[in-house]
Parts: structure tokens; C-alpha cells; sequence
């Protein structure tokens, strides 16, 4: 799969849960929304030919620091960590 047929599939899962999905599934796809576009913002700025999986690392590395400064509570982090494991597959 290409770097941009990647970022399609996110954002039409994360998409799909505005209409199906839960109000844990919205919080959890618009706070993940937010740090996958701004880590391959920061990444497409560096890289000319971005790569799916360093993409992954880096989202995954926005997370943990989100989570290490405090802004999820426990169960919140497991439903963000656990959907962006879901759709980053």
C-alpha cells in the first residue's frame, strides 16, 4: 500500500466512526484525527518520499507524549491507542 492510499484508509475509517461509532469512538477518532495529521504534516515538511511505517512510529511517539504529559485518563488512552492499533493495521 502507498504512503497516501495509508492516509486515505485512516481517514475514511476514522470517518466512518462519525457515523457509526460511539461517543468514546467520536472522542477517540477526533483526538487521533489531530495527532495523525499532525504527524505526517510534520513528516511530509522532512521527508520527500514518506513511508508508512515511519509514519507509525511517529504517531505512535505523539501519543506517548500526550499520554506521558497527562492529557488521557487511563480509559481514554486505551480507547485512542487501541483505535489508532485498529486502523493503522
Amino acid at each position: 500500500m502507498a504512503y497516501q492510499q495509508f492516509l486515505d484508509n485512516i481517514q475514511t475509517q476514522l470517518d466512518d466512526l462519525v457515523v457509526t461509532g460511539s461517543d468514546d469512538d467520536l472522542f477517540a477518532s477526533g483526538y487521533l484525527q489531530g495527532h495523525v495529521s499532525l504527524s505526517a504534516g510534520q513528516y511530509e515538511l522532512e521527508e520527500a518520499e514518506p513511508k508508512i511505517d515511519e509514519l507509525k512510529v511517529r504517531v505512535k511517539a505523539s501519543l506517548n507524549k500526550a499520554i506521558e504529559a497527562g492529557e488521557l485518563n487511563p480509559q481514554d488512552q486505551a480507547l485512542v491507542v487501541g483505535l489508532w492499533e485498529r486502523v493503522s493495521q
